[in-house]
């Protein structure tokens, strides 16, 4: 027995060492990498433009809220009955005021004929043109009432500067005073606000690009500014977009942050050896090779990982879960 142990032991020690893999290779191809990172944001306007009452009176609203309005539309009236009654009277006391000057002119033509020809006084002729002097000035205070009380009239008309949606309407009817915000004038031209990690703002900078993610659409966008202000440790940055995007829509975004070379390779070339990823790489004399690798980006069935394999090296594909480092194999 055993002589017989001796030769079986011996023959399958030389199958175990004999035996050779039979793998396939793959050479990786280099991929453009974007390295992002998330954040999430909401679709404000870019302006806001503040409409105030020019005058004081009651406002009547001709839009809702949230209503789109071009540039000049007439949006509101404020009307106030003592002043349009004011107006009005002021208008018949000028009808009248200017008779009454026509009736004091010539009166004073008259006073100054007869003074030339010898049969009128002085002190009439001095009088009469005390009196029309008079008239002209009752004329002049009661014309520029008119006049600023015609201005808030005009005023009265409120229409806005620009086009765009009108928010924050005052109660339609309420009494207003001169200088009063009665609405807010959103433009047509919106931006993204994005809510960026305080940890991460100083990767970002002004002119990356940022991809945006919603339920309405995806697009492209360019960070504009980053502003001087946080709310729960998150950094506000604002963006443009590439399309034309809803006021409010909520949304995610990946601002890209750098651009790199990565290798890509499918996902069955890669083994875990000690829980960290690694390769086999095949030299020239079949013999394989174990390479610890970074992966950069995990995809669904491929992976981008870190340019750091041999220039033109051949990966094992098939049945790279089968070997060990520098191991004999045979390439099909």
């Amino acid at each position: 027995m055993k002589l017989l142990f001796k030769p079986m032991l011996i023959l399958i020690s030389l199958t175990l060492f004999s035996f050779c893999v039979e793998v396939s290779t793959i050479t990786p191809k280099k991929e453009t990498l974007d390295i992002s990172l998330s954040a999430t944001g909401t679709v404000i306007a870019k302006n806001q433009t503040v409409i105030t009452a020019q005058t004081t009176g009651v406002v009547h609203f001709l839009v809702s809220n949230n209503a789109q309005v071009s540039k000049g539309a007439l949006i509101a009236k404020v009307t106030d009955k003592p002043r349009e009654q004011k107006l009005a009277l002021l208008k018949v006391k000028l009808s009248v005021q200017k008779e009454q000057i026509k009736i004091e002119k010539q009166k004073l033509y008259t006073a100054q004929d007869k003074l030339n020809i010898g049969v009128g006084s002085k002190n009439n002729y001095l009088s009469q043109k005390i009196v029309l002097s008079q008239a002209k000035e009752r004329d002049e205070v009661m014309k520029n009432e008119y006049n600023r009380l015609l201005i808030e009239e005009k005023n009265a008309q409120i229409h806005v500067p620009l086009s765009g949606t009108i928010i924050n309407l005052n109660p339609n009817n309420s009494y207003v005073n001169y200088g009063s915000t009665i609405a807010t004038l959103l433009d047509k031209n919106n931006v993204v606000k994005l809510f960026v990690d305080a940890s991460m703002i100083g990767k970002v900078k002004k002119g990356m690009s940022v991809s945006l993610k919603s339920s309405y659409k995806n697009c492209k966008a360019t960070i504009l500014s980053i502003l001087p202000k946080s709310s729960n440790n998150l950094i506000e940055v604002i963006a443009e977009p590439k399309e034309k995007l809803p006021l409010n829509l909520q949304l995610n975004a990946e601002i890209i942050v750098k651009n790199s070379t990565a290798l890509l390779l499918p996902k069955e070339a890669i083994v875990l050896e000690g829980n960290h990823p690694a390769v086999y790489v095949v030299d020239e004399k079949n013999m394989a090779h174990l390479f610890f690798v970074t992966i950069e980006k995990d995809m669904q069935t491929k992976v981008l990982i870190k340019e750091t394999l041999p220039k033109e090296a051949k990966v094992v594909l098939k049945n790279a879960y089968m070997l060990h480092d520098n191991i004999k194999v045979t390439v099909k």
